[in-house]
């Protein structure tokens, strides 16, 4: 296993890459722990990449091996046993796992944006003493359960039921679908409906539910991200405990989801680098009509293309992680950033494997992964759809803001 040393850094002033500017983010220590995620992620997942698709399955080892390095703490407190790390560093170590294996990278994500983020967001401390630090090492992983048949942007569609059943316990019955860790979680945080607020539409609240309290059902076969753990479950008359005050679930879910699409326009970051990097290389090995493949100017304007749209995706990703870092308010930039990055990721992963001809469309080499696996950003964590819909929504009240005050 090489050391930290032999490892260049991810970011640095000369950083052919275009991530430079991330560069001044960064503290020392945030630098040297993307050093020791590069080492990680060569050694540890690079390896195993293809054989964890093909097993449709990532190994709980591979978690415990990320919580000893801080992978799973990487924005939480170090009071908690979090590293305390700005979303910058989160964002490029999501990045650094995602050119290498996006269904870790996307795993990882979810169990800290989502799963780590809502527990901390809304814990008590005695909550936060009794679960965060097995979550932050890496004993055990967190799910966020949100997503059901009639739910998941819509979350005012959630049909689990919360039932109050003592001071302070609650049960939950409900169905729950494509919850990311949904069979691999020790603890989840469960999306259900409490009651019914004096307007008349759902009372949305949070709850924290134990493993032992769902009942597992399937792994969902997914077009790509195969060896992720996308789950349906169902929860029976189970055991929870309130998350938050009663009634602010939805608020809160709406505030991780801020966060958690940063995690996923990160991993689109990844691919589609990774894709860039493969079809760079091939046109500069492939000969056709003899001459390399890099020497006709359709190609070279196709990659050009590809390295423009995804600096520009680095940029708004970057924009998005500073503020979420600085604590200011950033729904409009991070769905910015995770539509932009997700749509150029595919993109890009297109070009890629367009580039590669047939060789591109076979198994044998991972640029049809990427391809396959980058389709996902656009659905997960709200649509493009639904990110235009929350973008054009905060341009028309922006510029009736503006209206008002100009009368």
């Amino acid at each position: 296993m090489p050391s930290v040393a032999s490892i260049p850094p991810p970011v640095s002033p000369a950083d052919p890459t275009g991530l430079a500017f991330w560069h001044e983010q960064l503290s020392p220590a945030e630098k040297t722990f993307l050093r020791q995620v590069a080492v990680f992620a060569a050694t540890e997942v690079a390896p195993h990449g293809e054989a964890w698709e093909k097993q449709e399955e990532l190994p709980r080892e591979i978690f415990t091996k990320a919580g000893r390095l801080g992978l799973l703490g990487m924005t939480a407190p170090r009071r908690l046993g979090g590293r305390g790390f700005s979303y910058v560093t989160y964002a490029l170590a999501v990045r650094e796992i995602a050119r290498h294996q996006a269904a870790l990278a996307i795993d990882i994500a979810a169990h800290n944006a989502l799963g780590c983020g809502h527990l901390l967001a809304a814990g008590t401390p005695a909550q936060h003493r009794r679960v965060m630090p097995k979550l932050l090492r890496g004993t055990w992983l967190a799910a966020w359960a949100l997503t059901e048949p009639e739910a998941g942007s819509d979350s005012g569609g959630v049909q689990t039921m919360a039932t109050e059943i003592g001071r302070g316990r609650w049960e939950l019955t409900g169905f729950k679908r494509y919850i990311t860790l949904g069979r691999m979680a020790d603890v989840l945080v469960v999306i259900a409906v409490t009651g019914q607020t004096p307007e008349g539409r759902k009372e949305i609240s949070a709850f924290v539910v134990n493993r032992a309290e769902i009942q597992p059902l399937r792994k969902v076969p997914t077009c790509g991200l195969r060896a992720s753990d996308t789950a349906e479950f169902r929860l029976t008359k189970a055991n929870a405990e309130l998350l938050g005050e009663r009634g602010h679930g939805q608020a809160a879910a709406l505030g991780c989801l801020d966060k958690g699409r940063i995690g996923v326009a990160a991993a689109s970051l990844g691919l589609a680098r990774a894709a860039l990097d493969a079809a760079v290389k091939h046109v500069l090995h492939r000969r056709q009509f003899g001459k390399r493949l890099a020497d006709f100017q359709a190609l070279q304007f196709m990659l050009a293309d590809c390295e423009v749209e995804l600096r520009a995706a680095e940029a708004l990703v970057l924009q998005a992680a500073i503020l979420a870092t600085r604590g200011v308010r950033h729904t409009l930039e991070s769905s910015v950033a995770k539509l932009y990055a997700s749509e150029a990721a595919s993109r890009i992963c297109n070009h890629a494997l367009q580039i590669h001809g047939g060789y591109g469309y076979t198994r044998d080499i991972p640029v049809e992964r990427y391809w396959r696996d980058a389709r996902l950003s656009e659905i997960g964590e709200g649509s493009s759809e639904v990110q235009r819909i929350i973008i054009s929504r905060a341009l028309l009240k922006s510029a009736e803001g503006a209206l008002a005050s100009a009368r």
